[in-house]
């Protein structure tokens, strides 16, 4: 008699114990919460422009050049098929099978591997900040290009100097070896404002730092919604780059 529960005893003595539900298990919640692609096109998409980034289409070139040109492209096929694929496979298993963050990911299968997820963590952050920047030098050229004529395609500007030749002049130059084009002056006495050493910080360049402020906030809309939002942005910038 002193149990409290609520039990229900029909007329034959028999008790019938109320239904309970089932307690989800640990971590089935954060699965549920967890977004979702939309469709495979969207994952691949977004995939793909993961791949094929600044890395890719800036950078690789530029090392491709300064290493030895066709010589290059030999380790780094041999580079790219026996660590490059396979851990990108690894990558996209992981978050596959786990559905789980680069960390939790590897928390979920093995505790002791759990460092190379936050390892990965500050490859990334040191990864984002390098190619923000670039990306603002990119919106900089985008906001000068909105003009009849192209900055950089001339030497009438203020930032030009004595030495500048204009490629459709070159043989004004003469025999200067000091001759520099205008697009080099765009990018280091325009673009940068380079100063001649460490002694010289010069001023912060407040037209670059709002187009980095505004690179971090287009970054920020386009992930901000998680899977959802990014795949539409991968769907829209494949749909624009063809």
């Amino acid at each position: 008699m002193g149990n409290k529960k609520s039990w229900d005893v029909e007329l034959n003595g028999t008790v019938i114990v109320p239904e309970t539900k089932a307690k989800p298990r640990k971590g089935e919640d954060e699965l549920e919460e967890r977004g979702q692609w939309t469709n495979k096109v969207e994952y691949v998409l977004s995939v793909a422009g993961e791949i094929i980034g600044l890395g890719n289409v800036w950078r690789f070139p530029y090392l491709c050049y300064k290493n030895g040109g066709g010589a290059f492209l030999i380790p780094y096929a041999i580079f790219l098929f026996i660590c490059g694929i396979p851990v990108f496979l690894l990558e996209t298993a992981l978050g596959q099978y786990t559905s789980q963050g680069g960390i939790t990911a590897w928390r979920k299968i093995c505790p002791i591997f759990e460092g190379i997820g936050y390892a990965s963590q500050v490859i990334e952050s040191y990864l984002n900040i390098y190619y923000i920047v670039i990306l603002s030098w990119a919106l900089f050229y985008l906001f000068n290009s909105f003009s009849a004529v192209l900055p950089w395609s001339n030497c009438n500007n203020y930032w030009n100097s004595e030495y500048c030749v204009d490629v459709l002049n070159v043989s004004d130059s003469g025999n200067n070896t000091n001759a520099t084009s205008p697009v080099i002056e765009f990018w280091e006495r325009r673009t940068l404002k380079i100063t001649e050493g460490l002694h010289n910080l010069g001023t912060v360049r407040w037209e670059l730092a709002l187009c980095l402020l505004l690179a971090w906030i287009i970054c920020y809309f386009c992930i901000w919604k998680g899977v959802k939002s990014t795949g539409k942005v991968g769907v829209t910038l494949c749909l624009v780059n063809a």
